[in-house]
């Protein structure tokens, strides 16, 4: 709980004092976020910058400030720990995928990462999922994740497709790749609204009349 303070208060000189060698990998709020991404999330910049040069980050956290080699590492001594669920419910690849950290991403699905993971935290869905409302990952690893997730129309809980986000958010990248990979435009969520549909909500008016 003190850590946490210091966090909420962004006092990185604080929370560095009060590290000392903690293990990162078991501090997690009563939600299950680590300390690394309490502090990046909910704005604490000061901190979350403290922890990355802080250094040791647990698997899930590495991946999400993008630390590929440190991502290497984890998986070398522990390769069983590559599609594990952190407390909070996303996997390595989920994060990576959604803050579009391509270095990290591309270093998990060369370990075997499944894309086909469903996480099991507030947005029950899967890595393209996370990528598409990230709008972040580069066209290329975007690419090799919709490859690896095998259905470019797999969708998440709430029955939103990968084409259906990444219209919404105006993530043309993504639509390019889901698109050559077979998108099917037509589907249409419980709502009835197509991808289309959810492009021209958002603004995205061009889009939306590519995909009509």
């Amino acid at each position: 709980n003190a850590l946490f303070a210091l966090a909420t208060a962004d006092d990185a000189d604080g929370l560095s004092k009060a590290l000392g060698d903690i293990d990162l990998a078991r501090i997690h709020n009563e939600a299950g976020e680590s300390l690394y991404r309490f502090a990046l999330f909910h704005g604490h910049a000061k901190c979350a910058a403290a922890l990355e040069r802080h250094g040791a980050l647990p698997l899930h956290d590495a991946a999400l400030a993008g630390d590929a080699g440190r991502v290497a590492v984890l998986l070398d001594a522990a390769p069983w720990a590559v599609d594990l669920l952190s407390p909070d419910g996303w996997t390595a690849l989920h994060l990576a995928a959604f803050v579009g950290k391509d270095a990290a991403a591309d270093a998990l699905l060369a370990r075997g990462a499944s894309a086909r993971i469903m996480g099991r935290a507030f947005e029950q869905n899967l890595a393209v999922h996370a990528a598409c409302a990230g709008r972040r990952l580069g066209k290329a690893v975007f690419a090799k994740l919709v490859a690896a997730t095998g259905d470019p129309n797999a969708p998440q809980k709430q029955g939103y497709t990968p084409l259906m986000i990444a219209a919404g958010n105006g993530f043309v990248d993504a639509v390019d790749v889901l698109l050559a990979a077979g998108a099917d435009c037509t589907l249409k969520q419980a709502e009835g609204k197509s991808a289309a549909d959810l492009a021209r909500e958002r603004g995205h008016n061009e889009l939306a009349k590519r995909l009509e």
